[in-house]
């Protein structure tokens, strides 16, 4: 039996997948993955690429080609034909470290739960944040014990599940008909979300796996690409919010006030863009007020109140309150001090709380 599938939309990324999959197929346990690629159209050479590394580990890796159908489209792909106990998600820019991933498949090996939890990296091109699941530091769980995770989420911190570190039980992607949003990016977030409306255990593992390159020219969580793209992380947000209006009847109480407060962050991230993020030049107050009317009855009807504070949380300005009244922008000295302080603090953060 295959322990894990991995996932690895492709889009013209000829020459970076090579790293991808040579950090998978060199694994001691390679022989136990089951290594997706989906190439979604490309124009260059990624097919080939691919084609390549099946043919030379036909037992590991398999291609599929289809046409250009966006992120969410090579998962929905993907996930009917997978055929490990776990499945994750790899961008082909990414990669996993190689020593840990072996780890990780004895771990895999040996445990039951509905996701599993990992440590990753985040590189830039100076800089290399080690991203782990904790509080302020404090890592509140124990590693290798499987959870309740209502008792996780009844902890009331409000971490990140983000796709790089998330894997889940193939059966329970099934069981609930998992498909993504198709023909937009960021639909990363969907498979950070939906799950968790179903899974019922959850293990945490003390291991560093993916290691996730922003240094990347037109990677789509570059600043320059985000602030080009907020529509199609509304078109997101709006399938994740009829979701959550289609399911929610369906949550335990602890699971409920997560998924509110996961929402609200969701739509918080949408305002961040608009006043804090998106430079003046590119900002049309008109988009951010169709946005408003559109978000403004969802709020209203689930009773949620979305406030947007500086990140340092030393600044106590309310920027959405400020936007409702005067219908402008912070004066940009003051979104410029508060960037100084925002970058002072997240070093310092990162300095204490970060390896």
């Amino acid at each position: 039996m295959k322990l894990l599938s991995i996932i690895i939309p492709t889009y013209n990324m000829a020459e970076l997948l090579p790293r991808c999959l040579d950090s998978l197929v060199s694994a001691r346990q390679a022989d136990r993955l089951d290594v997706l690629v989906v190439n979604d159209g490309s124009k260059d050479n990624s097919l080939e690429v691919a084609q390549g590394y099946a043919w030379k580990y036909p037992t590991i890796v398999r291609v599929i080609d289809k046409p250009n159908g966006n992120y969410g489209s090579t998962i929905n792909a993907a996930l009917p034909v997978a055929t490990g106990k776990y499945v994750k998600v790899l961008d082909s820019d990414d990669w996993f470290d190689t020593a840990v991933l072996d780890a990780f498949l004895t771990a895999a090996e040996n445990v039951e739960a509905d996701i599993l939890v990992t440590h990753f990296t985040q590189i830039g091109a100076t800089t290399r944040e080690v991203y782990r699941y904790n509080t302020m530091g404090r890592e509140p769980y124990d590693y290798g014990k499987v959870y309740d995770l209502d008792e996780v989420l009844n902890d009331g911190y409000i971490r990140f599940f983000l796709m790089h570190a998330l894997a889940y039980r193939t059966k329970l992607l099934r069981s609930i008909g998992y498909r993504q949003t198709e023909g937009v990016s960021y639909t990363d977030t969907e498979w950070s979300c939906y799950p968790t409306f179903y899974a019922r255990t959850i293990c945490f593992l003390d291991l560093n796996l993916y290691q996730y390159n922003l240094d990347r020219e037109g990677q789509t969580m570059a600043p320059e690409v985000l602030m080009k793209s907020v529509r199609q992380l509304q078109t997101v947000t709006d399938a994740m919010l009829a979701y959550y209006e289609q399911y929610k009847k369906d949550l335990s109480p602890v699971r409920a006030r997560w998924m509110e407060q996961y929402y609200i962050n969701r739509l918080r991230i949408l305002y961040k863009i608009y006043l804090l993020d998106m430079p003046r030049a590119d900002f049309n107050p008109a988009d951010l007020e169709a946005m408003d009317a559109k978000y403004a009855p969802v709020c209203e009807r689930n009773g949620w109140k979305i406030k947007l504070y500086p990140e340092n949380k030393l600044l106590r300005t309310e920027y959405i309150a400020y936007w409702h009244k005067h219908h402008r922008r912070w004066p940009q000295w003051y979104e410029r001090f508060n960037h100084t302080v925002d970058v002072l603090v997240k070093w310092l953060y990162v300095k204490l709380f970060r390896r």
